[in-house]
């Protein structure tokens, strides 16, 4: 259990009002409630006056912090900024940190494609690396985050009463900023979910509050297993990509294959990408937009078809 963070400065109450309000938001926000708590070592050293932020504050604790790296410092004053814009709606004259007194982070984006056949081959990889319950249950989870798109927390958080068969859906109740959706399974995903059950059921009790993956009695499958088991069955398979493949490139690959079905059926791919923000469970489909990626393949297609539609006579004339 980790131990209480203690404030001590000036400002010690509005912080901690500030993570309490961060965390009703849905953000975990313990990495950055330390983030917080140096900031408040800070100006505890400081003299005390008045109940805002002031401006030349931050600027010796920007100096104080100039030989970190890029990260460090933009973690830390992401969050100082974050906390100014919430000090000053209740004390206007405060100093709000500039946007620019953040270093900016440039976003890369870690994607490895996986074809079904790859991912049947790191499937069967587990199965005969260790056979078992924890075998059967690593290679039916794989599947299912290849075939749903869940996040991995999701997955590992599911019980029984989350899985309705008649519905053909998954109830994800504590999803990311704790949104809560159903998400559909395909009848191959019902039909594989049936066989799970019934493997379960011989370690693991039926109560409605029983974890569905399980890999001895009722002890459910964490992180570290399903990671470690992942990596493991890659590098047997051959697949030592750079970046290396991840358990979450599986959600990536669940969005981009949604998109190429979606394509090949002629469907209006914009007017359906709230829908499978909503089944990622994503706040807005921007948030979606990270996980689809340039397919070589969608793109020649789509060359080709741009080609016969300005030069329909060339093509005609072969």
């Amino acid at each position: 259990m980790s131990t209480p963070l203690t404030f001590v400065s000036r400002l010690a109450e509005r912080m901690l009002d500030f993570i309490s309000f961060k965390r009703m938001q849905g953000y975990d926000y313990t990495a950055s409630a330390g983030y917080l708590r140096r900031f408040d070592a800070f100006l505890s050293s400081r003299p005390e006056f008045g109940q805002g932020l002031y401006a030349q504050e931050v600027d010796d604790y920007r100096a104080g912090i100039r030989n970190l790296s890029r990260p460090s410092r933009s973690g830390r004053l992401s969050v100082v900024r974050q906390f100014s814009l919430y000090l000053c709606a209740f004390t206007p004259q405060s100093f709000v940190v500039p946007k620019h007194y953040v270093p900016r982070q440039p976003r890369s984006i870690r994607f490895c494609p996986l074809s079904p056949d790859q991912v049947s081959e790191v499937m069967e990889a587990i199965g005969r690396s260790a056979g078992g319950l924890r075998a059967d249950c690593i290679r039916f989870c794989i599947g299912l985050l290849y075939c749903t798109g869940l996040r991995v927390s999701e997955a590992l958080a599911l019980n029984l009463a989350d899985v309705d068969l008649g519905q053909a859906t998954l109830h994800v109740r504590q999803g990311k900023f704790r949104k809560e959706r159903l998400v559909p399974l395909s009848p191959s995903v019902v039909a594989a979910m049936r066989q799970w059950l019934s493997r379960r059921a011989l370690y693991a009790g039926q109560g409605r509050s029983e974890p569905l993956l399980v890999v001895a009695w009722n002890q459910r499958l964490n992180g570290c297993q399903a990671y470690r088991a992942f990596r493991r069955a890659c590098a047997r398979c051959g697949f030592d990509t750079q970046p290396s493949t991840r358990l979450h490139d599986l959600r990536h690959n669940y969005a981009c294959r949604c998109i190429a079905v979606w394509r090949e059926a002629q469907e209006d791919v914009d007017a359906l990408l709230p829908v499978l923000s909503n089944v990622m469970g994503h706040v807005d489909f921007h948030a979606t937009q990270v996980y689809i990626h340039k397919d070589p393949g969608a793109l020649r297609a789509a060359g080709l078809r741009f080609h016969r539609h300005i030069n329909p006579a060339a093509e005609s004339s072969k």
